[in-house]
């Protein structure tokens, strides 16, 4: 089965669901999947199309760019048996980022969902485990949205030439003999 075939009945068994599907020139399949249908299109990739193998999963911020909705998780699927790839994103509100988790299809998906949590502020739902992977339990805020602040004070840059003076090395200092 082609990456086209497999467009080719993922939007005649879903319809509505599958609001954007393509195949790049390089032979990639690209399916857009609306958030309520994305159990039901993962359970047949899985069952019925052997996309066997969870690489991984990554969230998306579109915060710059002008688009609805502003967040997109991106799972990347392989059959190994039969040597195929697909991509699906699945577009989040900015109001109230939740998505199901496939963690019942792939173990595979268990860090990763809870990296979408821990980033990105993601509701996983149905996740055997969903609490904090990287940063600490009481940490405030998402890293990975690009509306988080990078500094949480104010820092000064200033020319100073007296502080850490004994740093600065000067003529004598770098003509001297460093063996001597």
């Amino acid at each position: 089965m082609t990456s086209e075939e497999i467009k080719e009945q993922l939007e005649a068994t879903f319809g509505a669901a599958i609001t954007h599907a393509e195949v790049t020139p390089h032979g990639e399949c690209i399916i857009h999947v609306a958030v309520e249908q994305l159990l039901a299109v993962m359970e047949d990739l899985k069952q019925n199309k052997d996309f066997d193998y969870l690489s991984q999963i990554t969230g998306v911020d579109y915060l710059e760019q002008d688009r609805e909705p502003r967040f997109d998780v991106v799972y990347e699927l392989f059959s190994l048996t039969k040597d195929r790839h697909i991509r699906i994103h699945v577009g989040l509100p900015e109001d109230e980022p939740t998505i199901p988790s496939v963690y019942h299809l792939w173990r595979g998906a268990d860090f990763p969902e809870r990296e979408l949590f821990d980033m990105f502020g993601f509701t996983v739902t149905g996740h055997p485990n969903m609490k904090r992977l990287i940063m600490p339990e009481g940490w405030e805020g998402h890293p990975l949205l690009k509306d988080y602040p990078l500094t949480v004070e104010e820092v000064a840059f200033s020319y100073n030439p007296d502080h850490k003076s004994e740093l600065i090395k000067t003529q004598e200092d770098v003509k001297a003999d460093p063996w001597a």
